[in-house]
Formats: C-alpha cells, structure tokens, sequence
C-alpha cells in the first residue's frame, strides 16, 4: 500500500506541477551540468581510445525486459550470454575476451563493481536501462576511471536526467516463458525553484527458458536534484529486489540429447526420495537486496573549471541457498546425530550461504581548460565492509533444539585510494596529444574461517602506477587518426586470494600487468556515413584468465598464466541509405588470443572405483587458446525506418568457436553460432490519454538450438585415462515479447 501510495503521489505532483512550471532555465546548461558529472571519466571525440556511444533511444529500441548485458549485445567485440537462456535472470557479457572481472562499471562517475568479485551482478539492479540517459563503453585500458581496473573494457552509465516538462509512463510488457514485466513513472520536471523529482517503479517476473530459471525482480528509482544556472545538485536512491532460481550448474551434451532430460533440464536442487524417485528442492534460490544511495554535485566554477563530486552508499544483503544430499555432519562441524538408538554421520541439509555488505565512496574531479590545454583532476576513496557466512535453517537427522545453526563466519575489508590526471593539449588545428597517469593504492583484509572450516587470515596490500599516453591527428573535417598505449594493473579477486590462502600456495596468485596499444581511424561523413577501424594489441603479464571450472556457487575459479596476448581488429560500419529511411550498422572483430607455454594442472585420483585424491599433475600444451575467447565476433543490423513513428529492425550475431579452458581441446569447446532477432516499434498519434508507443520483440527468430556458454573441468587418474566434466547453458528457442508504453 505504501507503494501504491508513493506512486498516487508521483503522479498528483505531476500535474500540479504541470500547471506551475514555467521553465526560464537554459535546457542547454542542463544538458552540460549532467555532462560534468561523468566528464572525467569518459572519453571526448579528441581521445585517442576505441569507444561507443549509446543512446537514450537505442536502450530504449533494445530494451524489453531483458538486463543490460543483452541489450548492449550488439556493440563491438562484446559476446552476451545469459544461464536462464532469455536474458531476463543472470546475465553476463565478455569483451574482447575478458570476463565481467575485469571490466570497471561506474555509474555517474561512481564504481558501481562489488570491490571483493570485481563484477557487477547486473540481475541485482533489475530494470536499470530504463533509468538510464546514455552509456559510454570503453574498450580495452581505456582512460582512467574510479573503480576496479579495466582489462577489458570500462562501462560509464548516467542515470536519466530532469525533463524539462512533468511526465508520466505506464509500461507493461508480456512474453514467452511467462515472462512480464510492469513500469510506471513520472516527473514534476524543473520547476521554477529549479527543484525536480522523478522516480520510476518496475516488477519483472517469469519462469525462465530452463527449469528453475524463474525470476521475481522489483526495483525502484528516485531522483531529487536542483538545477541553477552554474550547479546541479542531486540525490538519487536505486533499490534492487532479487530473487532468481539457481541456474549455475549447465547441462551435459548427453543430458541435452536425451529425452529425459533435454536442453531445459536443470539439475539445481535435484535429490532421491528413499524409493529412488527424483525430486527437486524448490527453493533452490540466489536472493539479493540492494539499496545504492548517490549525492552528487557539478559546478561551474568559472568559465575555465567545473567541479564535480560524489558520495555513495551501497548496502547489499544476499544468500544462497541450496539443497544438499547426503552430506557428513563434521562438513559443516557438527557432531553425529543419534537419534530413536539410530546414529547419523551423514543426513540431507538446507544450506544458506549468506552475505552483507556496506560500500562507502567518496570522490572528486575537476576539470580545467585554457585555449589548447585541458586537464582533469580526479580523485577517489572506498572502503568496503563485507560479512560472509553460512547458516543451516534444516537438517534432516538433527536432535538438538537449534532451530538455525551458523556454521562459518568471515569478514573481509577493502579500502582503494586512487587518483589519476589527464592532459589534452592541442598542439595545432590537426594534432592533440594526450596523457594519463593514474595511481592506486589497494588494502584487502581477511579473517575468520570459510564454508569449508579452514582459518582465513590474510593481509593483502597493492601499489598501481598506470601511465598512457597518446596522439589524435585531425585528417580534414570527416576523418581522424589515432595511436595509444597504456599501462593498466589489478590486483586478484577475492576467490582466488582466499584458496591461496587455505591452500598454503606456495605459488600464490598474483595481481596482473598489462600494455595495451591502440591504432584506429575513424570517418564521419556529412552523408552520416561512419566507418572505423581499430587495430590492438594488448600484451600481458601474469593475466588472470578462467580455468574453465566453478565452484560451489558458481564463481569462475582464476589462474595466473605468465605470458599471453590479445591481439586484433575491430571494423564498424553505419550507413543511412535511401533518403535515411533505412540503416545498416555492422561491427566485426577479428583477433587471436594465445597463452605462450601453457601449463595445467589437473586433480589425480587412484582410480574410478575410489576416487582417492592422489594430488595435482601438470601437462605442457605449448601455445594455446585463451579460454571463452572467440577468434570472430561480429553483429549487423538493418533498420528501416520510413516515418518517425515507425521502425522495424532485423539484427545478426555471430560468434565464432570458444574454448572452455586453455587446453585447445575441441571437446571442452563451445560450437560457432549465429543468431537472430527481430523488433518493430510504432508509435501512435498523441490523444487525450497520452501517446501510445507498441513494441514487438523476435528473439531466435530462426529456432536456433545454441550455447552461448559453458564450463569444463577434468580429471585424471593413475591408469593414465582422464574424465571431461562439461556443463553448458542452452539458450532459448525461439520467443516473443511485446510492450506497450503510454506516455503523458
């Protein structure tokens, strides 16, 4: 009822304000305060970095339900990837080969990636596209930015701005799978105290392409700022409800061909009644609440210098939780249970991992130009507070009086300085130098025990200086050229910290180094033609990159490998043809991605009979292929647009042959693929209510059966023979979704 009530009220101050507004502001300044605020963190049309822009309306035609991962699905050197199979529960990208780790996400100036997993789980901000005004993505080092390092990309997203007008919208959308999502919003606009208000509420539900891969999301977004003519200053407050079954564990290619199982089949949760039959646990569930609070500021300070500044409070609370066959008591450090004269030493259990956390930021930039030169100051500190635990609320075979045990606790704190210095200067009308120099300072505390009992303790300290520099020549009016080289560092993820730990690792992982080096050339026309290309090379040392194997949750489990290289070409193309009535848009990437004399290990065991852990053995493999790094990516589309109210778009992805480890073995390897889907948009003549917008969604519009995804794992044994584990993520047949907007 108190939502209900909040949303009565949007919508009443609306039209009050609709009859009391007057706007005297200047809608341009508006426009360069909201700009201020990610200023320092992005790239201008003079740096030389290879990046894309994303518009208000691109998210918007992209958009129906689905997270940000799959809307930006066709951007250059980005694969998507989702466990649910439609893009509505957890959903993943890579760029140029690089996992979500390793790609730095701020929002409005601001990190928004978890500081112990460095990744952004894009399920618990449920619905954000539709808060949002813009995205820059940045590809490889890029410039420097607030956050966790960027290996592969960085990603700026901006929160929507004030209207200049009051509004209202009212979206709901429905699809295959029972997938439904609802939307309302609404906006006093500026008023002439220069005061705004706009908030948005969306509930998103369905069943999931797989089974178990329903999802229950809601999420709200409000926003208060003050406009003058030289400051914006905002509050703003994200909320994420997520609830999304677990969908991690994948399918064999066995299971997928047989009948009783299929593509869809999920085995999360699975256990044996004590007849045999097959039962499913449903609760089999990863739960998340977020709330991220935002105040930020930009000014100008005179006609030379504008300030900006943020502070950001994130909370998030969130657990597993898993059903658990026939498991020893003393896992979880527990006593055999004797129980009626019957002593237990296993039973079945309900586990929850469980986590909290607070993340506090706090940064600053300034930006300052005279004639040729420009320079942006910027300056961050976080410090994050993360409790991790684990509580059992059933045990089958239990006789004490408990009716929820706690069987592990451990804490972990960071804290990050980091401040970084860029300088443009434009030597003459053709040519702009650039420079970069940004330094990190990085402290990751450990203690209590983990899941598995064993004492974790650690002290991890971490010193990054990451210079680049580069050049931009200015051809003629159409055309630039444009040469880079950057030094970026990151230190390991949680995960991959704490096993070393508990293991004693005498070869513990190592945080990772890398030069990347940028050659490009664009071309605009005054026919709106875009053509450009993008040569890298991005040369590592120590690089973190996937075994290819999971843990118990579903983390991709790291290794360090000596040296490696990314290397390739990135084509893109936009054409308006005839009369601008229809578009083509088309990206391709070509790359080799090679680890130099790859070593792995794998787990012994005596035999298939015992399965007695004997160790680790290691095998040479020489050169290999960088594991979930296809050779070919590339998209195209085709929108035809013959009025404003109407659009229809026919968009192609292709991804080339993965490997799901680095061994180069095609048995561990996820086939090529291409895919297709189809949008159509119309919007309706204003009435009375509002205009009416409709929107009609295609996905796998040929039926495609694909993977998009997988994991790999194997074992050897004394006998000299070895077994393959293979888990994929199918990806859904063919599906509808339609969505229809009334705005007011």
């Amino acid at each position: 009822m108190k939502k209900v009530f909040l949303l009565l009220m949007l919508i009443f101050f609306s039209a009050v304000g609709y009859q009391v507004t007057a706007m005297s502001k200047d809608s341009l300044s508006h426009i360069q305060l909201e700009e201020v605020v990610v200023s320092g963190t992005r790239a201008g049309v003079n740096t030389p970095v290879s990046y894309s822009n994303i518009s208000m309306s691109d998210i918007r035609k992209d958009n129906a339900a689905r997270n940000i991962p799959a809307i930006l699905q066709n951007s250059p050197s980005l694969v998507s990837f989702t466990e649910d199979g439609l893009g509505v529960g957890n959903t993943y990208f890579r760029i140029r080969g690089t996992d979500a780790t390793r790609i730095n996400v701020t929002l409005n100036g601001i990190p928004l990636n978890n500081p112990e997993t460095q990744e952004v789980f894009w399920v618990n901000l449920p619905d954000l596209s539709n808060s949002l005004q813009n995205i820059q993505i940045q590809r490889g080092v890029g410039t420097s930015t607030n956050g966790s390092a960027a290996f592969g990309a960085s990603i700026s997203l901006q929160t929507a701005g004030a209207r200049s007008k009051p509004f209202g919208e009212v979206s709901t959308a429905v699809g295959s799978y029972g997938t439904f999502l609802s939307n309302i919003a609404a906006g006093t606009g500026v008023l002439n105290n220069g005061l705004s208000f706009d908030a948005r509420y969306s509930r998103v539900l369905g069943n999931g392409y797989i089974r178990n891969g329903s999802v229950d999301h809601t999420s709200f977004y409000s926003v208060l700022s003050h406009y003058t003519d030289k400051q914006l200053i905002r509050l703003s407050y994200l909320k994420g409800i997520q609830h999304t079954g677990i969908t991690w564990e994948g399918v064999s290619e066995e299971q997928m061909k047989d009948p009783e199982y299929g593509r869809k089949y999920n085995p999360a949760g699975e256990y044996y009644d004590e007849v045999g039959n097959r039962l499913y646990y449903d609760n089999e569930t990863d739960n998340y609440y977020s709330d991220i609070i935002q105040l930020t500021l930009s000014r100008e300070l005179n006609r030379f210098m504008t300030l900006s500044a943020g502070l950001s409070y994130n909370y998030g609370y969130g657990y597993y939780e898993n059903y658990r066959e026939d498991r020893k008591f003393s896992e979880f450090g527990l006593e055999d249970q004797s129980i009626d004269g019957v002593t237990y030493s296993r039973s079945d259990f309900v586990r929850q991992k469980m986590m909290e956390n607070d993340f506090y930021v706090a940064n600053i930039g300034l930006d300052y130009s005279l004639n040729r030169l420009k320079l942006t100051f910027g300056g961050m500190y976080s410090y994050y507070d993360g409790d991790h635990f684990g509580r059992l609320p059933w045990i089958k075979h239990w006789s004490g009086d408990e009716s929820e045990i706690e069987w592990y606790r451990n804490i972990g704190r960071k804290s990050e300085f980091n401040f970084f210095t860029k300088a443009d200067y434009q030597l003459n009308d053709k040519l702009s130098l650039f420079g970069d120099i940004q330094y990190r300072r990085v402290n990751y505390i450990f203690t209590g025990e983990d899941d598995d009992l064993l004492d974790l303790t650690g002290d991890f300290l971490y010193n990054f200086f990451n210079p680049k520099a580069g050049i931009n020549i200015k051809l003629n009016n159409s055309s630039r050229l444009y040469a880079s080289a950057a030094v970026g560092q990151r230190e390991p993820l949680r995960n991959d910290l704490k096993d070393g730990i508990k293991g004693e690792s005498v070869n513990p992982i190592k945080p990772e180094r890398m030069i990347d080096y940028e050659l490009g050339y664009q071309y605009t026309g005054t026919n709106g033609w875009q053509l450009g290309a993008n040569f890298y090379y991005m040369d590592y040392h120590n690089q973190m990159v996937q075994t290819g194997k999971l843990n118990d949750v579903g983390y991709k489990l790291m290794e360090n490998v000596e040296d490696s290289y990314r290397t390739g070409l990135e084509l893109e193309a936009a054409l308006p043809l005839w009369s601008n009535k229809l578009r083509l848009d088309a990206n391709a990437t070509f790359s080799r991605n090679r680890i130099k004399n790859y070593v792995a290990w794998f787990d012994h065991y005596d035999n298939q009979d015992n399965w007695n852990w004997e160790g680790q053995i290691s095998e040479e493999y020489g050169t290999t292929n960088i594991s979930f790094s296809p050779d070919v990516v590339s998209a195209a589309s085709v929108t035809w647009q013959p009025s404003t109210a109407l659009y229809l778009n026919l968009m192609g992805k292709y991804v080339s042959k993965q490997y799901m480890d680095n061994t180069s073995n095609d048995a561990k390897s996820i086939d090529a693929y291409f895919v297709s889907n189809i949008s159509a948009g119309y919007t309706f003549k204003y009435t009375s209510i509002g205009t009416f917008n409709l929107q009609v969604y295609v996905n796998n519009l040929f039926n495609k059966e694909y993977v998009a995804n997988g994991w790999a794992a194997t074992d050897t044994f004394s006998d000299g023979s070895s077994i393959n584990w293979i888990g994929y993520y199918p990806q859904a047949a063919r599906n509808y979704m339609m969505r229809l907007t009334l705005s007011f």
